[in-house]
């Protein structure tokens, strides 16, 4: 009966830490916003590519943070993608990124990594619950 305590006892905790995280890394967003929404303007006057989940996302606010961002991050880090199934992003898009100056992507690349930390809590969290459910069968 121990085993299960703790396992309920983590999955509640770890529950806590995922609200949290959630709340943390929106407030994070928010208060950056406006670097995202000038980023965003720059970009698209440019006329660079920009994928359409990128495009949709930017309408929503806090919400999909992670889709907001990861087109940036992967520009950043120089991640070849296809813009169209014929054509691959223009190197143009990918230099523009590269060269910002890191006060424009470093919040960025700090609210990709919040987010990878908050995803591997919602796995350990999955798999706490499936470990629940198995011993409860």
């Amino acid at each position: 009966m121990k085993i299960e305590a703790f396992l309920l006892f983590s999955i509640i905790f770890l529950l806590a830490i995922l609200v949290s995280l959630s709340i943390a890394n929106a407030r994070f967003f928010k208060k950056n916003e406006h670097k995202y929404n000038v980023l965003l303007s720059e970009y698209r006057q440019r006329g660079l590519d920009i994928d359409l989940v990128t495009n949709v996302a930017s309408y929503f606010g806090a919400l999909a943070l992670y889709q907001k961002i990861i087109w940036f991050v992967r520009l950043h880090k120089g991640v070849r993608m296809k813009y169209t199934k014929e054509r691959y992003v223009q190197p143009e898009a990918y230099h523009f990124v590269q060269s910002l100056p890191q006060d424009k992507i470093g919040w960025i690349l700090t609210l990709h990594r919040r987010l990878i930390i908050q995803f591997a809590i919602v796995t350990l969290w999955f798999l706490i619950l499936a470990a629940i459910w198995i011993f409860l069968k």
